[in-house]
């Protein structure tokens, strides 16, 4: 029996096979989309891997593409430069310090394309180094190299401190933050002042050790304070620890801290009080809270 092939017949198979192909086709690219939209964070850790093992030179920061920049000056922010290396044909490695104090390490690492995109990095050991327990109560003081005053009413203002480095390009010595600062801690939304850096550095360490981040004590007020020029501040409630930081601020060239007087109550995170007669016996009870 012969079988008869119509014009009709074979438009209609070639629009149903372009029919289907197109259907396939589309299918295929919203699969390939939606793997390459999951796959990008493997691929940015396959190359973070890459760049950290490979080869790199160390180039001047102006080296890194312009893209970088809306890094720098929105997330990083709060950072500075210290060290780029380049690994060609992969990217850049770009150690990093901040003025931030209250990140868990000064010192970090973050990696970027060779188009100048931020590389999503998984490793909680490097990403662990830029976190926070605690904020900062804004405003507060950075005294800079040339004893001028730098007042962050806000995070934005991080750039300001950025700014006056680009405009002193030859100085290297970093700010120092002025004590007291009030911070409030993310565990609880607590809010506690820091008299000095060593404070400071206690609430960070437990932070790192994933301890209670309250100081052991406060100080019971009223206390004050005899300063470098032998002035004395009275701290009646807690706002007067700003008289502290507007001394500092007045006083940039001042090096001897804030001599607290003696006798003093401190209070402990129990609710148990002491009675401090000198400094050796302040010492020793910091020293109890560290054990």
């Amino acid at each position: 029996m012969k079988t008869t092939i119509s014009k009709d017949n074979v438009l209609k198979s070639s629009i149903l096979f372009f029919t289907i192909s197109a259907f396939i086709l589309s299918a295929l690219l919203f699969t390939s989309c939606s793997d390459s939209e999951g796959v990008e964070v493997t691929d940015d850790t396959t190359l973070i891997e890459k760049i950290e093992s490979a080869s790199k030179t160390t180039v001047k920061s102006t080296r890194l593409p312009s893209a970088t920049s809306s890094t720098f000056n929105g997330e990083l922010a709060d950072s500075y430069i210290q060290k780029v290396e380049l690994a060609a044909g992969l990217g850049f490695k770009v150690s990093i310090g901040t003025d931030d104090a209250s990140k868990e390490e000064i010192d970090s690492d973050v990696f970027f394309s060779t188009q100048g995109r931020q590389l999503n990095d998984t490793s909680e050991k490097r990403t662990r180094r830029r976190n926070k327990c605690f904020e900062f109560v804004f405003p507060i003081d950075f005294i800079m190299a040339d004893d001028s005053s730098i007042t962050l009413n806000s995070k934005e203002d991080w750039a300001l401190i950025k700014t006056w480095y680009e405009e002193n390009p030859d100085v290297t010595e970093r700010p120092e933050l002025v004590f007291p600062v009030d911070v409030t801690l993310k565990e609880d939304g607590s809010t506690q002042t820091l008299i000095d850096v060593d404070e400071l550095n206690a609430v960070k360490n437990s932070c790192k050790r994933g301890k209670d981040k309250r100081k052991c004590f406060k100080l019971v007020l009223p206390v004050s304070f005899t300063m470098e020029d032998g002035s004395v501040i009275e701290v009646a409630k807690r706002g007067d620890f700003k008289k502290l930081r507007r001394w500092r601020k007045q006083n940039p060239d001042a090096t001897v801290k804030p001599a607290l007087n003696f006798p003093v109550d401190i209070q402990y995170k129990d609710k148990t009080t002491a009675t401090i007669n000198d400094q050796t016996e302040y010492e020793a009870a910091k020293e109890s809270c560290s054990n």
